[in-house]
């Protein structure tokens, strides 16, 4: 019998600033609340802390992007912190670079 692994990624709240744990991943992205993303872009400014992503892919970065694409439309000033460095790569890989506000 097949043990079967669920990713998993949560965006956790604090204040007005957000920590995503887990694995930022075309199968995870769906799993984030509406109701926690719209409680980060709905402050006048947010960072939303990294460091506990454990594994991102393409997806992941183009949810970030949809994030802040969010908080832009909703006046909330957004930028990302603890940048792991796999994103950094991805990130470079992808182009991207300058396009994330990121607090280092």
């Amino acid at each position: 019998m097949a043990t079967e692994f669920v990713d998993k990624i949560t965006l956790n709240i604090t204040k007005d600033n957000g920590v995503l744990v887990g694995e930022l991943t075309r199968q995870t992205v769906m799993q984030i609340s509406k109701k926690s993303i719209k409680q980060i872009i709905t402050q006048q400014s947010s960072v939303i802390d990294l460091q506990q992503v454990t594994r991102i892919d393409t997806a992941g970065l183009a949810w970030l992007f949809y994030l802040l694409e969010q908080a832009n439309s909703s006046r909330c000033q957004l930028s990302f912190s603890n940048i792991p460095e796999k994103l950094n790569k991805l990130i470079s890989l992808s182009g991207v670079e300058g396009f994330l506000p990121l607090n280092t």
